[in-house]
């Protein structure tokens, strides 16, 4: 009698670590370990633009991670050019964007107004009258697709 007692619960053990251990393989296929770069590396800002009269703002994106991408939110500061801070805002960002490459998004701009120009955009109108800004911004969030 013991020993049929002592096969029940053997087996019952090995049950037991068996469901265990298959539930954790799993859950483990679902989740996503590690990152090719740090999380502030991860996107880069390669190029921006936003004339005088230009209703949009266009940025030039790099994906620096191996994952596609569905949304980056960025927090942009706009500065003068004493670095004197104009306005900030977070700007979303979507579409699929892929591993290791480079994707331009064009987004409303800050400047209702049409009164600013940022300061490396291309050659100005001497006769139009306006105010340099420059950007900088924080990565705040990027989505990653997950496929089969």
């Amino acid at each position: 009698m013991k020993h049929i007692i002592r096969n029940i619960v053997v087996a019952l053990l090995m049950i037991f670590f068996y469901a265990t251990t298959y539930a954790e393989e799993t859950l483990q296929d679902t989740v996503i370990y590690s990152r090719s770069c740090k999380f502030s590396e991860s996107i880069d800002i390669l190029g921006f633009e936003k004339r005088l009269k230009d209703k949009n703002e266009l940025y030039i994106v790099r994906n620096n991670t191996q994952y596609t991408i569905t949304l980056i939110k960025l927090r942009v500061f706009y500065k003068t050019a004493n670095d004197e801070m104009l306005d900030y805002r977070d700007v979303t960002l979507t579409g699929e964007f892929l591993s290791q490459t480079t994707k331009q998004f064009e987004v409303e701009s800050f400047d209702k107004g049409k009164r600013y120009y940022y300061y490396q955009s291309a050659e100005q109108n001497p006769k139009l009258e306006g105010y340099p800004f420059k950007i900088t911004y924080e990565l705040l969030r990027y989505d990653v697709a997950v496929t089969k």
